[in-house]
This record gives C-alpha cells, structure tokens and sequence, in this order.
C-alpha cells in the first residue's frame, strides 16, 4: 500500500509532520472537519435516524419510513431519513431534529429543556450557545480549539467544517481566542472575517442555528460554482489537513477534488486523515480514487482524532516553548536523568576540573556550592516580583551569577536550575544549548500563560548580552512580564561587554562569586574522600584537610586563573600534577590530531591575559583552520573528546585548558620531551588566524590575539616562529612586520631585527596598514637605543611625533624620546641635548601618563636633578628645545633614515589646531 502513500498507523509521524508544518514552515495551516471530529458530543448519523423515527410518531407513518430508510450503510440511512423528512414534513422540521441531535452535547439538559431550546429563537440560541457552561467537549474538538488559540495568525488558515454543530466556536472561545463563523447552506463564497485575530470558522452544509441545513442527496449534490471558486482562493497556498470527514459525494466533495488536482499549481500539500483502514478497496472509486491521482498528496489511516489533536496541542506547545537550540528542562526530564548515576571515573573526572552535565548535576555525590542558594534565591525573588536593581513591579528580569573561570559557577548554574524546575510549577525553564543565539522572535513566539514564568538559563552569559540588548526592549514593549534570564559569566567577559550600560534597567541581581566558604570546603572534601578521589591530599591530617582546601582557593582568588580549580588540583595532585598532564598527552595521543590540538589551545591559554580586551584564547575556527578541518569536526572529533578527559573547558567559540596550570604543565612537558614540536604548531596557529584576518581591517579579537601572538611568548624562539609566519603570510602588513622586528629584539637578535626594519621601511609605500607606521617608527627606534646607536634612536622617535597622533601616541613617543637624549648629553656633554631633555620633561609633567610612564619621566627628571637643570614650564619653549636637537642630528643621519625622515617633515610640534590635552 505504500505505493499509494498510505502511513497506516503512524500517529505519531502524523503528530511530528503537522508540528512541523505549525512551527517550522511558512504556510499557514487550514483544516477541513468533519463529523469525526464531534463524535461521541453530538448525536451521530445512526442516532438522528432514531431521533427522527420517534418524533414521527405515528405508527403508519413509522411504518413508511421504515421502508424507505433501509441503508445499508448508517449514512445512506440518514440521506434516506432527510429525503423521507422533507417528503413528509418540511425544512423546518428537519432544522428542529438537527436542533435536538446538536443539544446531545449538552448531556445536563433535561428531554424537556432540550425540546424547548430546539424550538427557541435564533437569538435566545445564540445566548445560550455563547454563555452556557454544559456545552460538552470531547477531546478532539477541545484540542483543535486550543491548537486554533495557539496559532499565530499568519499560520491559521480557515476552517472548513460539513457539521453543522457550533462546539468548535465554543472550543476556541473557552480557548481564550475570538471565533468568526459563517454558514453556507446554500451557494455561496467562502470569505475570511474582518477581525484578523479571529479563526475562521466556515459550515459548509449550514449551521445548527441560522437557516436551513442540508442533508439530502439532492441537497447536497446541486452545482455550488461560488464555493468552489472561492475554496480555490481561501486554501491556495495552504497546508490543507483533512480529518474526521468520510467525503460524501456531494458539491463540497467535487470542489475538494478539483481543488486538489490544480494544487501543482497551487503549491498546496493535501493530508488525508481516515479514522478507518484505507485499502485498496478504498481508492477503486469516489472522491479518494480522484485525490490518489493529485501531487503533493499524502494519506494516514487509523488516526483518532481524539488522540490526533491533543498529542498536537502537547507537541506545538513543547516546540513552542522550546525554540530550536535550548533544552527545556523540567522534571520528567530530570527524572529520567536522574536514573543514570555517574561512574566513579565520571565523578573524579569532575574533580579534576571536567566541565558537568546533567547526570553530574543530578548525582548526590557531588557538592552543591553555596552559590546555588545564592542565585535560586535570587532568581526566586525577581520571579516573585521583588529582585534587586528592578524593585518589586520594576524591570529587573535578569539574574547573573559573575565570576572568574573555573569557580564552579556552570555546575551552580546547573543545580540551581534543577532546583527551581523542580519546586516551582509557575516556571518553564529554558536552557540555552552551546552555540545557540537567544532569538528574540523565538522568545516572543513562546505563549504567555496567566501566572507562569519563563526562565531562560544559559552558561557564557557574556554571550548573549546582544541577543539579550534586542529582547528585552521588545518583552517590555510587549508588556511580557513573564520572560526572566539567569546567567552565569566569566568576569573578564562581562567587565568587557559591560551589560549594565545597556542592560542595567532590566539587571535584577548581579550575583558576585565570592570564593568558597567554611562549609563549600568541608563538602567538597567529604566528597573526594567518598569517592575515592583525595590523592595526595590524603596525607594531611583529615581535620586540616578543608582548612587548607579554603585557604588555598581564598589566597588565589581573583586572580587571572580559577583558584577553585586551581586548589583541587594543587591539594589532590601536588609536585605530581605533572605526571597526571603526561599521563593525559598520552591518552589523547590516541585520538589523531589530538595531542596537537591540545597543545595549540594551550599555548594560547598560557600566553592569555585580560589586561587587554583584544586577548583571547584559541577559537574554534583559527582551530578548524589550523588542522585543516570543518568546525563541525572540530566539535565532535576534538572538543568532545578533550572535555571528556578534563582537558577542555569551552566558553562560546573560545577554547580554554581546564586550568592555566594543566596548560603550562604540557608545554613544559612538550618541550622537555618533544623540542622540535611547538614551533610548527605555533605556525599552524598564527598562520591560521592571518589568514582569516581581513587585509585591510583591524581583525576580531580572537585573530588578533593569535596573529600577534608572538608579543606573548616568553621563549625566544617560539616567539620569533610566530612573528615570522605572520609576515610570511602577509608581508603586506606592516603591523606584522613591527612584531618581527620585536621578537628579534626581545630574543637579542639585534642585528637581525635592524635588518628587519631596514627591509620593512624600504617597502613602506606597499603596506596595508599605514596607520600602524607610528608602532613600527618606535620598535625600530628601539631597536637603534639598544643597539648604542642614540642618534637614530631620537630620529626615528622624532619621525613619529611628526606624524599625526592621538595624545596618548604623543605621551608614549615622549616618554622614549627621553632615553636617548640622556645618552647623548652622557656622550657629549652637549647643552643642547640637556635642553631638549627638558623640554621632553616640561611636556610630558601637564600630561596623563600610565603609571610605567610616570616611572620613566621620573629618572628623566632625576637626571635633570643631577645636571643642575629644571623643565623647561612654557609649551613652545619646550617644543622648540627638542626641535633644536633633532635638527641638530639630521645631516649625520644613517642613510636608511633619511627618506623617513623627509617623509615625516622636519616639525615635531603639534599641528595648529590640534586639541590642547595638557593639564
């Protein structure tokens, strides 16, 4: 039967299709109804037959119309009983046994109430209909009400129905949505109501209330040209779900048919639901036989609608109220997590600073920071309408927890979030899935539901805080009240995106981690001795063992590096940490491509710093492109693998060894065992990143942080590879060639480096970055001041104050233009070089300088002291001291100076104009 399409059986593929249609697809939904889906509220065919054989009454003409009404089947019965009905009696009557089998679904209503309603006016009816409470619903009607609620309105297509019963209207209204009906009994056009919120609700054969209803095989069958031309125009481009509607061969049926033949050119998917089995039988002839031959067709038997439409309603809603990338954690979920208790291995690993999950967030083992008190009680407060910075009735819908990496705050994170899904049946928790933006239509799409709360919770909140900038403005402008956010940041990431400019209004409580406490320490002791884990830790006396756990970790609190993880790994592993990262770079070796990755990550992270805002660890795409491979791969190859030995600890793209002493301890190891292995990978990495960085920008600043790489390496040679791949890849950047000429220095390589500069300035008109010129003067000047060559130190300083520059630019080259004037006043006793020292002074005294600046200008002046001098007080004065010299030492310049020198102009003073920035 395949062949034909037929899904026998497959309700829940059925399910997932129509929630992917009302989630994920762009054409709005329409359903045609039939009296399938009112069975079992209304009276069915069979019973309005009987209904029809009391109310005759009379035992001849019972009689007769028992002659008639002969079948065989229940709907040929009831076509025979309206023929016999309208014979014998009239419309009206009809209308009235249609009346009586409708209020079936009012079960409370006494046989006199119910006769007399089926006699009312049509206003009275339309009153009760509206307001009486002993309407019954049945599971499919309820839910297709509720799932029409749902909907937003550019996916709700009409709704076409053959009942003539109203609990579909009813269903929507005690949905909380508004119905627009309209009743066609005879010829007429299907039209979509004014009220663009209201579901469209259109009765084909008539409605229970308003006008005749049509029955017969005539009646049904006359010529209806308006509906079929309008059913074309409603249902164009819809997903059209027909359900509960057996397809009489009547007007309505035909139109259906020639409707579904044209959809190649309608774009339209046609999904037949049968509640009985479709055989081969069942596509010989009819309306099915004429549908099989359609495109974009599908067929699925043994589908209950009362089953259909709830199981929808739960799946739209949990789609909903989960967009694509988070993970809604409630307690069957966690109840079913909770089965899968961690193995020892897993829990040690934790210990040993693996990144958690769930199972590990979940197990009993392992202790709950105070931490976690701290945010479920804040998140409870702001959820309760009384956090912080937000006040009770305010704004404040957002919960950080900040700290430094590796403080614990994800396993807090995880625990906290566990308990409030637990204990707090108001609130929907979200967790946001690693890589997942936090999109704000998505948010907004969720259904808000009187007295609940949605919590969305996501580890790297740093991350987000743009996503966050965009949805909170519009949650407010929405009156969404009921959208709250608990994070957990690294605190150099969320000192640099600094949220609470943008944020600040809707920051309820910033939770600060503060380190662990008495009681943290004793509960994580207790567990390492349970499970095993304590290590060298054991051979400190058991009541000390907390002691110097907290002493530890408050003593490196704060600092760059986790002082949590940090400590574990100190107490438990002590002198050998080391054997335990060997032991890792063996493990991994296994794995290819690991140890080096590894390793890449590592130099990284130990060369890192959050002093500047352009650091950053490795990124997984300088990764990717490193090893030569997709970012995808990278995940599950790599990542995966790494996080599961405790070696990785990933924070949006960025890449981190679980701690700065893991990191250092393998490049110790690399280095003692393997000499020859860093350098190559240091040139996959930097390589990489100036690759992916762009040729005439300045590069984000995980490229920048590997490209200039080598500022950050301590050993000579390593730092010296990196500068040279950068200018290997883009000699064009004078940037690059600036940290070459700095590498070779540092590494005392001096004439290397003046041979650098010398090639690098002589190329200077075909570099890409001009503005990196001041940088390069200065390296090269320095250069020159180490090398014993002071004049070119002061020319090449004085070239880059005859540039424009920013005020800071001006107190740095200043602050150097001091060094080598002192040296040629030493060499030459030469007044004129004391007095350019005091200008240099007298300018540099009205300026802000950095703290090392002042350090400087504080043995320039210490160094006037000595020479019986003071600074010179006036700004010309001083500019022209210092001009005197330098004109003094141009005709002997060195002659890889000169075109620099004429290039640059003869003035160092400020341009006229210039702002005036001295104190």
């Amino acid at each position: 039967m395949n062949t034909i399409g037929i899904k026998a059986g497959e309700e829940k593929a059925l399910i997932y299709r129509l929630r992917s249609l009302l989630t994920e697809r762009s054409r709005p939904v329409a359903f045609i109804v039939g009296s399938g889906i009112s069975a079992g509220a209304v009276d069915g065919v069979r019973a309005i037959v009987a209904s029809m054989r009391t109310m005759i009454g009379d035992p001849g003409e019972i009689a007769l119309f028992d002659g008639r009404v002969t079948g065989p089947s229940d709907a040929e019965k009831y076509q025979q009983a309206a023929d016999f009905a309208l014979e014998f009696r009239d419309q009206d009557w009809l209308n009235l046994v249609i009346r009586q089998a409708v209020l079936g679904a009012c079960p409370d209503l006494t046989p006199e109430e119910r006769n007399r309603l089926a006699r009312a006016d049509e206003k009275e009816l339309e009153a009760f209909e509206r307001t009486s409470p002993k309407w019954r619903l049945n599971p499919a009607t309820e839910g297709l009400g509720r799932l029409l609620q749902l909907l937003p309105r550019e996916r709700r297509g009409p709704v076409i129905t053959t009942n003539f019963d109203p609990l579909l209207e009813i269903a929507v209204r005690r949905a909380g949505a508004r119905a627009s009906w309209q009743q066609i009994d005879l010829d007429g056009k299907l039209s979509r109501g004014e009220d663009e919120d209201a579901v469209d609700i259109a009765h084909v054969h008539g409605y229970w209330r308003q006008g005749d209803t049509l029955h017969t095989v005539h009646q049904l069958q006359k010529p209806r040209p308006q509906l079929h031309g309008s059913l074309r125009g409603s249902l164009s481009g819809h997903a059209v779900v027909v359900v509960g509607y057996s397809g009489w061969d009547d007007a309505f049926s035909r139109s259906l048919r020639e409707f579904a033949r044209e959809q190649d050119m309608q774009r339209t998917d046609l999904i037949w639901c049968s509640y009985d089995p479709l055989t081969d039988e069942s596509f010989s002839s009819g309306l099915l036989a004429e549908l099989l031959g359609a495109p974009r067709r599908s067929f699925y038997h043994g589908i209950d609608a009362n089953r259909l439409f709830p199981g929808l309603v739960d799946s739209y809603v949990a789609a909903v109220e989960c967009p694509h990338g988070w993970r809604r954690i409630d307690r069957p979920l966690l109840d079913d997590l909770g089965t899968r208790t961690p193995g020892a291995a897993e829990a040690v690993a934790l210990f040993d600073g693996a990144q958690p999950d769930w199972p590990e967030a979940l197990d009993p083992r392992i202790p709950r920071l105070s931490l976690v008190g701290e945010l479920t009680e804040a998140v409870g407060r702001c959820l309760d309408g009384a956090g912080g910075s937000g006040g009770a009735g305010g704004d404040g819908r957002i919960v950080a927890a900040v700290g430094p990496m590796g403080e614990g705050k994800s396993m807090a994170l995880r625990q906290a979030t566990v308990d409030l899904a637990r204990t707090r049946d108001d609130v929907t928790v979200l967790w946001r899935e690693r890589g997942t933006s936090v999109d704000p239509e998505a948010v907004l799409a969720i259904p808000q539901r009187a007295g609940q709360h949605i919590l969305l919770v996501s580890d790297d909140g740093a991350h987000v805080i743009d996503d966050l900038k965009r949805l909170m403005p519009l949650a407010k402008a929405q009156g969404r009240t009921d959208i709250h956010v608990l994070l957990a940041a690294q605190e150099w990431e969320w000192r640099n995106r600094r949220p609470w400019q943008d944020l600040g209004g809707f920051l309820a409580d910033t939770v600060k981690v503060h380190g662990l406490l008495e009681q943290d320490g004793e509960d994580i002791v207790t567990a390492w001795r349970d499970c095993g884990a304590l290590r060298e830790l054991a051979k400190t006396p058991e009541r000390e063992r907390a002691r110097k756990l907290v002493d530890l970790s408050q003593a490196t609190f704060g600092r760059q590096e986790s002082s949590l993880v940090g400590a574990m790994l100190a107490l438990r592993y002590g002198p050998l940490l080391g054997e335990h990262v060997e032991e890792l770079l063996r493990r991994i070796e296994r794995h290819p491509m690991l140890r080096e990755a590894f390793l890449m990550i590592s130099v990284l992270h130990a060369a890192f710093h959050d002093k500047d805002r352009r650091i950053r660890p490795l990124s997984l795409r300088i990764l990717a492109q490193a090893l030569e491979m997709k970012q995808t791969d990278i995940e599950m190859r790599v990542e995966d693998t790494l996080r599961k030995e405790a070696g990785l600890s990933d924070h949006g793209e960025n890449l981190w060894v679980r701690h700065v002493s893991i990191a250092e301890a393998a490049l110790r190891i690399s280095r003692a065992q393997r000499p020859d292995e860093l350098v190559p990978l240091i040139r996959k990495v930097v390589g990489a990143a100036v690759r992916l960085s762009p040729a005439m920008s300045t590069p984000d600043h995980d490229l920048y942080s590997a490209a200039y790489l080598s500022a950050r390496l301590e050993i000579a040679e390593e730092s010296v590879a990196a500068a040279e791949t950068a200018v290997a890849v883009a000699p064009a950047r004078l940037s690059y060639r600036t940290s070459l000429v700095a590498a070779l220095r540092i590494a005392k390589r001096l004439q290397e480096a003046g041979e650098a500069a010398e090639r690098a300035a002589k190329e200077m008109p075909s570099m890409t970055d001009p503005e990196s010129k001041f940088g390069f003067l200065l390296e090269w000047a320095t250069v020159a001041g180490q090398d014993h060559r002071p004049e070119s130190n002061a020319l090449l300083i004085g070239a880059a104050l005859a540039l424009p520059l920013e005020e800071h630019q001006r107190v740095y080259a200043l602050v150097n233009m001091g060094v080598p004037l002192r040296n040629l006043h030493e060499q030459s006793a030469d007044a004129v070089y004391l007095e350019a020292l005091r200008g240099v002074v007298g300018l540099l005294q009205v300026r802000q300088a950095s703290r090392q600046q002042k350090a400087y200008l504080r043995r320039h002046a210490t160094y006037l002291t000595q020479c019986g001098a003071i600074p010179l007080a006036g700004e010309d004065d001083a500019w022209d001291a210092l001009q005197t010299a330098l004109d003094k030492l141009r005709p002997n310049a060195h002659p890889t100076l000169v075109p620099h020198l004429k290039s640059a102009g003869a003035s160092v003073r400020p341009p006229k104009g210039a702002p005036d920035l001295s104190m």
